[in-house]
């Protein structure tokens, strides 16, 4: 006679919403708000150059490409994050411990987008002033430095960090999966079935 082995059915883990949204809001963080080089690099060497060298790389990158890339980056980044807030509000099974980082990361991109907010026009302005206003071109450079390079770097930066932090909190507290027996109808898990068919069937040789 032969017998089934005992078996017992074990919960695949899944990634609840909450997760799937601190990933995508990390990548999509690390991917937009690269704003190290162009605060720690590039705003030094416009400084060495003429303004009117910044306002005219500013009119071909950040007000053409840039203008798309850039608005579909920040709007994707911010609602990834406050997403990943509201589910992790509503998700009873999230671990408390990645509530911190998660809140936070939405702090930095309400600065983020306030920023925006200051920063944004100012570019645009620079799109519609000459290369002879020199003064006006000077006074943009700084507060869009200020405001769009510095400020903002530091809200992205908040993101990403706090995100990754989210991300390792999230996977590293969150619930074990539940192992659970298969049962017949009778209430008998199958393996006790099993071990009992065993048991006659060794009996009966």
């Amino acid at each position: 006679m032969t017998t089934r082995s005992a078996m017992t059915t074990r919960s695949v883990p899944r990634i609840s919403l909450t997760g799937r949204l601190i990933i995508a809001a990390t990548v999509v963080a690390g991917l937009f708000g690269a704003l190290l080089d162009r605060a720690l690099v590039a705003t030094p060497a416009w400084r060495d150059l003429d303004v009117r060298a910044w306002a005219d790389y500013s009119r071909h990158a950040d007000l053409q490409n840039g203008l798309l890339v850039y608005s579909i980056g920040g709007i994707l980044c911010w609602a990834l994050v406050f997403a990943a807030a509201l589910a992790y509000r509503l998700d009873r099974s999230a671990p408390r411990q990645a509530g911190p980082p998660i809140y936070l990361a939405a702090l930095g991109a309400l600065g983020a987008i306030i920023t925006t907010i200051v920063a944004a026009p100012v570019m645009i302005h620079v799109g519609q002033l000459t290369d002879t206003d020199i003064a006006a071109l000077h006074d943009a450079f700084e507060t869009f430095t200020l405001w769009g390079v510095y400020v903002r770097g530091i809200c992205f930066a908040a993101i990403f960090v706090c995100s990754v932090w989210a991300l390792v909190v999230y996977f590293r507290y969150r619930p074990a999966p539940i192992t659970r027996r298969r049962t017949n109808r009778g209430g008998i898990t199958l393996a006790d079935q099993d071990a009992t068919n065993t048991t006659i069937a060794t009996r009966h040789q």
